[in-house]
């Protein structure tokens, strides 16, 4: 028995499918289909069912999956403490983070970590909605400051990082912002929604607070969002720390809509559990677990607006 058949059969489970493992491990589909067909041999016992579309566990294959888990996750553990213990410095570690991610504590994470490693080159990447996930999944990103979407808790590890409040906004003068309250919800559809774009790659896009039957724009980034939704061509939610100076200087004002699904992003630092993190990596996510939690706090005129929304 290889680590290597160990890290190919549970790509498949995980995966459903040999070519998605194949994918995943950036192996050939008939490179993975033979480690798992070594494997079982060696053990004597089939794993998967084969008869099916989708590879499925056998229930001898489930209860192999639950030790092999625990032996990979050992065994990664153990190489990435080793790498702590050697001193090992990476040339590059990424940080993929969420669009609505406020870069202020990031920046300060960063220069801590500039500041002991010099020589490290960081790379931030701006993700969105499920495309966090797959960075980390795809092995683009070492670390991820984002939402749970798209994650799987039993492939990474977690830690809370900060709230972010979304407020659905619109300029002044915008015909939602003018109508009064209640907003007709045939009003509110009418009108453009401006949303960002799922990042992720392939699959079912997921959304948040997206009304259904609605007129829609897309974009790719925060910035660009505000700045449709300033020159009055749509209405959207932004992060509070995004839309704080055009709401008080009046260019924005908050909508009230009860579609929403959530007015509070939560966000969390987020690491896989079955690959190494090297001595920067490590000293980087012990920063962002510390770094954030301040991060969403409400300032005194988000606690006033929002007193007055809700009275």
């Amino acid at each position: 028995m290889t680590y290597d058949q160990l890290i190919a059969f549970l790509a498949v489970a995980g995966e459903g499918s040999f070519s998605a493992a194949s994918a995943r491990l950036h192996k050939s589909q008939p490179a993975v289909s033979k480690l798992v067909r070594n494997l079982e041999s060696e053990l004597g016992v089939e794993l998967f069912d084969r008869r099916e579309y989708r590879a499925t566990l056998t229930d001898a294959g489930r209860l192999f999956h639950e030790r092999a888990s625990v032996v990979v996750e050992g065994t990664e553990a153990l190489r990435s403490f080793g790498m702590q213990l050697s001193g090992k410095v990476e040339p590059i570690v990424r940080l993929a983070v969420d669009a609505v991610t406020p870069l202020g504590p990031i920046m300060d994470v960063f220069r801590g970590v500039q500041a002991r490693y010099a020589s490290v080159r960081l790379e931030l990447g701006t993700e969105r909605l499920a495309g966090a996930a797959d960075a980390l999944r795809e092995r683009r990103a070492d670390l991820a400051v984002a939402t749970r979407l798209g994650i799987d808790p039993s492939e990474v590890e977690t830690a809370r990082f900060c709230d972010v409040r979304v407020l659905p906004v619109a300029r002044f003068d915008h015909p939602v912002a003018t109508c009064g309250t209640p907003i007709p919800p045939a009003l509110l559809r009418a009108h453009a929604q401006i949303v960002l774009r799922d990042s992720a790659r392939g699959g079912a896009s997921p959304s948040l607070n997206v009304l259904e039957g609605g007129l829609r724009w897309t974009v790719t980034d925060v910035a660009a969002k505000k700045e449709v939704i300033l020159a009055g061509m749509g209405w959207g939610g932004l992060p509070e720390h995004v839309a704080a100076d055009a709401l008080a200087s009046g260019e924005l004002v908050t909508l009230q809509v009860p579609e929403f699904e959530a007015d509070v992003m939560e966000l969390f630092v987020t690491r896989r559990r079955d690959r190494p993190h090297g001595v920067v990596a490590q000293a980087l996510w012990e920063a962002l677990r510390r770094g954030g939690r301040d991060a969403g706090a409400p300032t005194a005129a988000g606690k006033a607006r929002r007193r007055r929304r809700k009275g």
